[in-house]
Formats: structure tokens, C-alpha cells, sequence
């Protein structure tokens, strides 16, 4: 290991930032491995929703943080794996029910952004 490389792994994150922003670092560059990681292959497709329903999960997603399609792919996917090796559900009455809770939660999230 170089003598940056020693001096960087031991210093606090805000001092290394500095050290990297005022020192040449191409030789680390030189000696690092690239490390790439499988991903699962994603799917974009399209979902029809009623505008107020939509309305309803960007302020939820929004409420967390986080986008409306990450919150509908967190939803779908929670489904998935709760019903994963079971017998098939009734995907419609499953489909109103997760809708339906998504909709009280950001009903209910907005309850309490307006309060």
C-alpha cells in the first residue's frame, strides 16, 4: 500500500476530502481495482393510474424522501415477496387493496404536512 494510500484509510472523511482536494492522486488511481458489481437486469414499463392517485403517491414518496416510481417499484416489490412460493392470489383484490392502502397513507401524510 502507498504512503497516500496509508495516509488517506486513516484520516477522518472531512480531512481526506481536503488531502484529495489539495494533493495528485493519480497514482492511487493507477494501483486501484475496479470492482463491478451484477445488478438484476431492469424492466422500465408503463402504468395507467387516475391523476388523483398519482397525486397521491408523489406526496407520499415525497413525504419519504424518495421518488414516486421507487415507491410504486417498493410497493410491487413487497408484494411480490410476500406471495413469492404461495398459492396465486387474487390479483385484483390484491391490486384495490395496496392501492387502496398507498391512497389512505398519502392521505394521511398529507394530513400531516398541511397540520
Amino acid at each position: 500500500m502507498t504512503k497516500k494510500r496509508e495516509d488517506l484509510a486513516g484520516m477522518p472523511p472531512a480531512e481526506a476530502a481536503e488531502f484529495a482536494l489539495n494533493n495528485d492522486l493519480g497514482d492511487l488511481f493507477d494501483e486501484a481495482e475496479v470492482v463491478r458489481e451484477r445488478r438484476p437486469a431492469k424492466m422500465v414499463t408503463t402504468l395507467r393510474l387516475d391523476l388523483d392517485i398519482q397525486a397521491e403517491l408523489e406526496a407520499a414518496a415525497g413525504a419519504r424522501g424518495i421518488g414516486s416510481s421507487t415507491l410504486m417499484r417498493q410497493i410491487i416489490e413487497e408484494w411480490v415477496a410476500a406471495h413469492r412460493g404461495g398459492p396465486v392470489p387474487n390479483q385484483f383484490g390484491e391490486l384495490v387493496r395496496h392501492l387502496d392502502a398507498a391512497r389512505q397513507a398519502a392521505a394521511s401524510l398529507a394530513r400531516e404536512a398541511a397540520a
